[in-house]
C-alpha cells in the first residue's frame, strides 16, 4: 500500500513523503529528521564518521546528521552498528539526547577480515543503550559476541549489513511483537531481520534507489515468512497455508 504524506522537511519547506506498508512493516522515503519517531527499539547502521564524502547522503557530516535524528526519536533501547575503525565519539550525544544509558558493546565478527590502508578491519561493533530485554529462559545474560559470518554480498547498496548479524541484534534487543525502528534503513537488512523474527518494523531511507531495494527485499521476506496455521501442528509458509 502506497501513501503520500505532506510533512514539513528539514530546513522549513514541505514535500510529500512516500509511505509503503508491507505486512507489519511501514517504510518511509524521506529524511528521518523531518518527523518524530516512536518505537520499542532503535536498531540502525548510521552513516559512519569515516564514510567517503560522496558515498552516502549525509557523509559530509555524519555526526551532525545522527545527532539531529536522535532528537526526533523516543525508545526504550538503541543499538548503533559501526565498523571497528569508526570513531565512537560520534555516539557521545546518545545518552543526553535519548536519556538511554550505555549498556555494552557487542562484537559482530566476520570469518575473513579486510584491510583499509594499514588497518586490518572488517569486524563491526554494536553499541547498545537503554534497558535490556526482559530476563527469560535462555536470555538471562546479554551476550557480547555475535555470529561469525561470511563477507556480505553487494545488493545495489554500497555498504549493506549482514542479515545474520542483524537477526542476532534484533533477537537480543527486542522481543516478539515489539516495534523496531531503523531511521537509516539503507537496503532494509534490519527490516528483513524483523520480518523473520516476528517484530513490527518502521524504516526510513532518504535515497529512492535504496528505498526501492528495501521495499522489494522486505516484501519478499514477508511473503515467504513462516507462520502458524490454525489446525496444523507444524510451521508452514504463507503461500502454502491452505486446507
Amino acid at each position: 500500500m502506497t501513501k503520500l504524506l505532506n510533512l514539513p522537511v528539514h530546513g522549513g519547506a514541505k514535500e510529500r513523503m512516500r509511505k509503503e506498508i508491507i505486512g507489519d512493516c511501514t517504510l518511509y522515503l524521506g529524511d528521518a529528521r523531518d518527523r518524530d519517531w516512536t518505537a520499542d527499539a532503535i536498531i540502525t547502521d548510521p552513516v559512519w564518521p569515516n564514510c567517503p564524502p560522496d558515498m552516502l547522503p549525509g557523509a559530509n557530516n555524519p555526526t551532525a546528521l545522527f545527532n539531529s535524528v536522535l532528537e526526533k526519536i523516543s525508545s526504550k533501547r538503541l543499538v548503533a552498528v559501526m565498523r571497528s575503525d569508526s570513531d565512537p565519539a560520534m555516539l557521545s550525544m546518545v545518552t543526553k539526547a535519548t536519556r538511554l544509558p550505555f549498556f555494552r558493546i557487542a562484537a559482530l565478527p566476520y570469518i575473513l577480515p579486510s584491510y583499509n590502508g594499514r588497518k586490518l578491519v572488517g569486524d563491526e561493533y554494536a553499541y547498545c543503550y537503554g534497558e535490556p530485554i526482559p530476563s527469560a529462559p535462555g536470555k538471562r545474560l546479554i551476550p557480547g559476541i555475535g555470529p561469525k559470518v561470511k563477507t556480505t554480498k553487494k545488493n545495489g547498496h554500497p555498504c549493506p549489513r549482514n542479515i545474520d548479524h542483524l537477526k542476532w541484534i534484533v533477537n537480543w534487543w527486542s522481543v516478539k511483537g515489539e516495534t523496531v525502528l531503523d531511521p537509516f534503513m539503507g537496503s532494509g537488512t534490519t527490516g528483513e531481520a524483523c520480518v523473520h523474527l516476528g517484530r513490527k518494523f518502521i524504516g526510513c531511507e532518504i535515497k529512492q534507489e535504496y528505498f526501492d531495494i528495501a521495499c522489494k527485499r522486505i516484501e519478499s521476506a514477508w511473503i515467504g515468512r513462516p507462520i502458524i496455521c490454525t489446525g496444523f501442528s507444524k510451521i508452514l509458509y504463507e503461500k502454502g497455508c491452505q486446507s
